[in-house]
């Protein structure tokens, strides 16, 4: 008989292996013998138990009798010449024959009722066979349900993955991190070594979930790869497997397949790419293998796709629209500046003071953001103020004094309208209040007054005594600092000037600094609610 077993036969852990190890127990309980298992396809042995009596096993069969038997489908009873029966019984998977077992059964009988016996013994096998077929096909069915079950319960979980995702989306915070959280639940569902957005624009960054197993220009070099390819169609999700060898294989050996959606940006095209789909992990068969994309992968992964555009287009907008509150803030600021010489920059001046008094009080980026907007607009309402009243180079009559204080209104008024700086208002409206209750427009006291107009108040009150005016001089920092202590617990808060007094090395060289790049920060940190950035 020819040799048919594989030299790596026993070091071989597959699935076929698996399954012969199952039937190793199975059909000696059914049979009394122990068998060898050969893959139907190929009549390549797969598993051969160890037997000290080798009488107690078959010959090795040669591979063509292997697949004869699995072609035949029902196995049988051989007589051999020795005397005793040769058993075969074929195994199915989904229909088709998978393995081959082999036995040797001792003859019971002589003469005529040999036949008989080899009847019988082909009747068993086929029996057997039979059994094993039907629980193919019973556990295909469960595999099935399994799987129809598996799939409805892996559709909700990407719903919710998705669902997540986009309550976890904020359009105004920053876009790669949005973006990369995209990528990360993503991935979670596909499955795939690699997860990447590939944006086209040379100075964007390519953003990798996963095993970068690409340096960033060759992703880039793939996503041209493929948008020049003939199987592309505009706008449709693109999949090549192994079995689609072609330039990208030759050019991304480490690359085993692709599907990649095209994501429309504003600024030009981008991908979103997944590479190497992984297929289910066994501990024993080592890592896991790659498998095909499927239509259900690309179903899977069309809502992030979906999120990637929503995001691309909405962080578009948020830019045109810091833009234009960029625009507005320093034509508002620059609008009261040019009212009063003596009092230029004193706005950016405030907004710059209270970032830092903040920021010794613990303060969230969000919040400093907020603070340094609300610094540099908390004197708008002066725009209304009239002029005879707002130059005046002596002191004011009570009316002008009145009249005066109506600017935190007119201000309040003014943003109002602006919903985007509408969490500003109270720190606009109550910067004049005072702890002790004397103050405007409302009189409020002590924790009543917002915090941010707390520290406001003691930022304006700080640079406002230290610049000159028409109607006195300039007073020196230490003076300033001292009006600040003894107003500590009845003008101001005492944890406000506490604050000041500690960062007062920092506030000191603010008044050498002009207005900035960080109007356009704190714009950009308002409107995001969160970005980490500092004030230059």
């Amino acid at each position: 008989m020819s040799k048919t077993r594989s030299p790596a036969s026993a070091e071989r852990t597959t699935p076929l292996a698996h399954k012969a190890k199952a039937l190793a127990v199975v059909l000696p309980e059914e049979f009394g013998v122990p068998f060898v298992f050969y893959e139907a396809a190929r009549g390549i042995e797969v598993l051969r138990p160890d037997e000290s009596d080798r009488r107690a096993l078959p010959d090795d069969l040669a591979p063509e009798a292997v697949t004869r038997l699995a072609v035949e489908g029902c196995g049988g009873a051989t007589l051999l010449g020795d005397g005793r029966f040769q058993v075969a019984v074929v195994l199915f998977e989904a229909g088709r024959p998978v393995l081959v077992g082999v036995g040797v059964l001792p003859a019971l009988a002589a003469g005529p009722d040999r036949q008989r016996e080899q009847e019988r013994l082909r009747r068993w096998a086929l029996s057997a066979g039979e059994r094993l077929r039907l629980n193919d096909h019973l556990a295909g069915q469960r595999r099935a349900e399994e799987d129809r079950s598996a799939q409805v319960t892996r559709t909700w979980e990407v719903l919710l993955g998705v669902d997540s995702t986009i309550r976890g989306l904020k359009i105004h915070k920053d876009a790669d991190k949005n973006r990369k959280n995209i990528l990360k639940t993503a991935q979670a569902f596909l499955g795939v070594q690699t997860l990447a957005w590939v944006p086209e624009q040379a100075g964007a960054a390519v953003l990798v979930q996963g095993d970068p197993c690409l340096a960033p220009a060759d992703f880039r070099q793939l996503a041209a790869t493929i948008a020049r390819s003939p199987d592309t169609q505009r706008g449709k999700p693109v999949t090549w497997n192994q079995g689609q060898a072609g330039e990208w294989s030759q050019r991304f050996p480490q690359v085993q397949n692709v599907l990649a959606f095209p994501v429309a940006d504003p600024q030009g095209a981008s991908w979103l790419m997944a590479l190497n789909k992984r297929g289910r992990a066994d501990p024993a068969d080592g890592p896991p293998a790659i498998e095909a994309f499927r239509r259900s992968d690309t179903a899977i992964l069309m809502p992030f796709a979906a999120l990637f555009e929503l995001q691309l287009r909405g962080s578009r907008r948020f830019q045109e629209l810091k833009d234009l509150m960029v625009g507005l803030a320093r034509s508002l600021t620059a609008t009261v500046d040019a009212k009063d010489t003596h009092t230029y920059g004193h706005s950016e001046r405030v907004a710059r003071i209270a970032v830092e008094i903040g920021r010794e009080m613990g303060l969230q980026e969000d919040e400093l953001s907020d603070l340094y907007l609300a610094g540099l607009l908390h004197d708008v309402g002066k725009i209304g103020i009239r002029d005879d009243v707002l130059l005046k180079p002596a002191a004011l009559t009570a009316d002008e004094y009145e009249h005066i204080k109506q600017h935190v209104v007119i201000g309040y008024r003014i943003l109002a309208e602006l919903h985007p700086l509408r969490n500003l208002l109270p720190a606009v409206l109550h910067h004049h209040e005072r702890i002790d209750g004397t103050g405007y427009p409302d009189g409020l006291a002590g924790e009543n007054i917002p915090l941010l107009a707390r520290i406001l108040a003691v930022a304006d009150a700080f640079d406002a005594m230290g610049t000159r005016r028409a109607y006195r001089n300039a007073r020196s920092p230490k003076h300033v600092e001292e009006t600040l202590r003894e107003g500590s617990g009845t003008q101001w808060d005492r944890r406000v000037v506490a604050a000041f007094l500690r960062a007062k090395d920092n506030v000191h060289l603010i008044r050498q600094r002009g207005v900035g790049e960080s109007l356009g920060r704190a714009i950009d940190g308002a409107l995001r609610a969160g970005e980490s950035y500092r004030f230059a």
